[in-house]
């Protein structure tokens, strides 16, 4: 389970960087349009992608954050393409980090909304991961309704044959 998990946490940096490297060319108006969806904006889009990522590696250290960590930034928040690859980044050393008998551990949290849950330590990396994938497709998506055509391809296969050449 580790390899494959290190796999899914090594694609979701080389994925976050790809769709960071192209929000860099793009219009700071195309990045904060509203476009609906599941989040407003780009932006709105890519800080829900951070905010997992940040909430469930806490979760998985052993704390429970209560509050989205976004929340104390606004739309200009400088610098968070460096930080959000770092983060990715972070998560992916955790996973490495990990003996292997870790991801059938059960991790015990709290929700946002105080509940409380508890869910192997493996099903969370594997839901962060999907998540972001998820979302991400969510941004490709919105970069193709304002115009932009020149997007990354963001599926794990082509991680997959970066990977080997």
């Amino acid at each position: 389970m580790k390899e494959l998990l290190n796999s899914y946490c090594d694609y979701n940096v080389w994925a976050n960087t790809a769709i960071i490297q192209t929000l860099s060319s793009v219009s700071p108006e195309i990045i904060d349009k509203h476009m609906g969806g599941s989040f407003p904006t780009i932006r709105k889009t890519l800080y829900h992608i951070w905010d997992a990522q940040v909430i469930w590696l806490s979760r998985l250290q052993g704390s429970s954050p209560s509050d989205w960590p976004s929340a104390m930034y606004d739309d200009e928040f400088a610098g968070y393409d460096l930080y959000f690859i770092q983060q990715s980044e972070d998560f992916a050393r955790f996973v490495s980090s990990r003996p292997e008998d870790f991801f059938g551990d059960m991790c015990f949290y709290k929700a946002l909304n105080g509940q409380e849950y508890q869910t192997r330590n493996g099903e969370i990396i594997l839901h962060c991961m999907n998540h972001g994938s998820y979302h991400r497709g969510q941004i490709i998506n919105y970069l193709r309704m304002q115009g932009v055509s020149d997007l990354p391809h963001t599926d794990y296969i082509f991680y997959s044959r970066a990977k080997q050449s």
